[in-house]
């Protein structure tokens, strides 16, 4: 009897301890606000009231948590609530977060400057590298550093 228990209590135990391991190493998700105009609700249904609404397409979020075909996704300013799947895209985006950020044609600062980019402006990734994103932004197309934007894990490589 105390062998069975003993093998219970281990068993447990790696059970446990791998689950929370598995949580602290899962990637944050990210997707995109796919239309001009998506509601913020406060619960997972149609019925729930709608607390804010997202007027910038290609915007980031931060999906934290799953009900069916909602998502509650938390905002760069830290608001949370919950939009149906059908207003999020899985085309991946940055939120600037300071004024004048520079478009260089390539990864460098010696780079020739394109355009600058206003705070709060989403741009549209095509490519990571550890401290750089190749992005888009209207007709525009260039590399922007990563350090005053949101929406992107530290060093994350994105193809």
């Amino acid at each position: 009897m105390n062998f069975t228990k003993t093998i219970i209590f281990f068993f447990a135990i790696i059970f446990f301890n791998s689950n929370l391991l598995a949580e602290q190493i899962t990637p944050k998700k990210y997707l995109s606000i796919r239309t001009s105009v998506a509601n913020l609700r406060m619960g997972p249904s149609y019925s729930h009231p709608i607390a804010y609404v997202y007027e910038k397409k290609n915007m980031p979020v931060e999906v934290i948590d799953e009900f069916e075909v909602w998502r509650k996704v938390k905002d760069y300013q830290g608001d949370t609530g919950w939009v149906h799947l059908s207003q999020l895209s899985r085309k991946r985006s940055l939120l600037t977060t300071k004024d004048g950020i520079v478009l260089y044609k390539k990864s460098t600062i010696y780079s020739e400057p394109i355009i600058k980019i206003g705070k709060s402006e989403a741009v549209v990734i095509k490519k990571c590298i550890p401290n750089w994103c190749l992005v888009e932004i209207q007709k525009y197309k260039g590399w922007i550093q990563t350090e005053h934007v949101w929406g992107l894990e530290n060093k994350e490589i994105i193809n």
